[in-house]
């Protein structure tokens, strides 16, 4: 695998409103946040959506995007600038495919950051510090790690977006996965907690032992200073806020959580509708089995994944709906097949859903109230799965151990204790709950204060 080398986009280049809607009014010095993600749909979404929530504000949002990722903002009636490659450019560079580079994001996204990403920080950063001229403060992802960089180096204020409650890093709470297997999940002791914090404290210094000393390289181009602290989780900028963007329903907050951080609930679901064909077909049955493996997973190991979910729905007597993506599925009078729909109108139509647990997908299927089966892929899903069990809504079984018969034995085993009354409490708490218009009111407070 080779280290990227490309020529990032011009700034807003092709990037323009959808016909009909509203143009950017503009507004005083300061009065506007920059935002940055990298990564999956899940990873984009809340940013989108908080940009709208600043609008509604009256604080002008700016966009700091893949190429790609500016298409998917203009679809949300958003301008947005791109920023480093498209997609299409990273794969030619690797030599590697969508679904490669996904299956090693998921697997270890420290080899993706070192060959990937880092030699395309430095023009990235810069790109983004043109951006912050004005701006208030600036955010991003985990992994947006351009967007700290040009805070730090505009000497404006940053504010961390995190998505996954796994990456508070909590000895109280700790994350769920392989490279966790070790930790106490419930420690209820003070030599509990002090064991997860080794642990942890071991995740954070390989971490620094992997991409301190490129990433103090890449800042001295820049001109800043060494690496502070671990990458991905300290910032040279000034952090005056973190942000949570999910329920504390579905992960309060913890006692050690990180300073400053604020759990501002999950960002409302991207819109869409259901095409009359889905509708229809979903009508004339009873209610089928929602099969999904969000927008980067579709098509990685195991390959017979979409096989074992159909005979899983077949074996409970249920039709199927299958978001495949690009994947190829078999087809059949009790399946519908569908490259992409809406979650939002879609999973609460179904009896129940099976998914990977992004976290997006985790939101989407919480807010349906639906019966869920989790088979992560890798990444933060693990988690995301565990705390979807502790709550009651799912079972989860490894990749691994996933077939048509387990599954069903695992959600048949689900439903003999669900309770649709509480869970369906629980779904319209989370659905009341609007974590981008309460994030944008932080931010908007940070603007003016300065």
């Amino acid at each position: 695998m080779s280290k990227i080398s490309l020529t990032p986009p011009p700034q807003w280049s092709g990037v323009k409103r959808l016909p009909g809607l509203t143009g950017r009014i503009p507004r005083p010095r300061n009065r506007a946040v920059v935002l940055s993600s990298l990564g999956s749909l899940g990873d984009l979404y809340p940013v989108l959506s908080l940009a709208r929530a600043l609008e509604a504000r009256g604080v002008e949002p700016r966009l700091a995007l893949s190429p790609d990722d500016c298409e998917r903002a203009r679809d949300w009636g958003l301008l947005a600038s791109p920023v480093g490659p498209s997609e299409a450019d990273v794969c030619r560079a690797l030599q590697m495919t969508r679904e490669e580079i996904a299956a090693a994001v998921l697997r270890d996204p420290s080899r993706m950051m070192s060959h990937a990403m880092m030699p395309l920080l430095p023009g990235i950063a810069r790109q983004v510090a043109d951006l912050c001229s004005g701006a208030g403060c600036v955010t991003g992802t985990t992994f947006a790690l351009g967007a700290s960089l040009a805070a730090e180096m505009t000497g404006t204020a940053y504010v961390p977006l995190l998505l996954q409650p796994m990456m508070t890093f909590s000895a109280d709470d700790p994350p769920v996965g392989p490279a966790f297997r070790l930790a106490i999940k419930k420690p209820r002791t003070r030599l509990g907690v002090g064991w997860n914090k080794g642990l942890l404290s071991a995740a954070r210094w390989v971490l620094r032992q992997r991409h301190s000393a490129e990433l103090t390289r890449l800042r001295a181009d820049l001109g800043l200073g060494p690496q502070p602290g671990t990458p991905l989780f300290d910032h040279g900028a000034t952090v005056p806020l973190r942000l949570g963007l999910w329920s504390p329903r579905f992960a309060p907050l913890a006692q050690d959580a990180p300073a400053g951080l604020q759990i501002a609930g999950f960002p409302p679901a991207p819109e869409g509708d259901l095409p009359r064909a889905v509708l229809d077909w979903i009508g004339a049955g009873p209610p089928p089995l929602i099969v999904t493996r969000g927008s980067i997973a579709h098509d990685l190991e195991p390959e017979t994944f979409w096989q074992e979910a159909i005979a899983m729905a077949r074996t409970l007597g249920l039709r199927a709906v299958l978001l495949h993506g690009k994947a190829t599925v078999p087809e059949g009078p009790d399946l519908l097949p569908l490259r992409y729909a809406a979650h939002a109108p879609l999973f609460p139509l179904g009896a129940a859903v099976l998914h990977h647990g992004g976290i997006g997908t985790t939101a989407e299927a919480l807010r349906a109230g639906r019966p869920q089966l989790v088979v992560p892929v890798g990444g933060d899903q693990p988690d995301n799965a565990a705390r979807l069990e502790r709550l009651g809504v799912a079972r989860s079984l490894s990749a691994k151990r996933f077939s048509g018969a387990r599954g069903a034995a695992a959600l048949t085993e689900l439903l003999e204790r669900f309770d649709y009354n509480a869970v369906a409490a629980l779904a319209r708490t989370i659905t009341e709950e609007d974590g981008a218009a309460f994030a944008a009111r932080l931010l908007e407070r940070i603007v003016i204060e300065g």
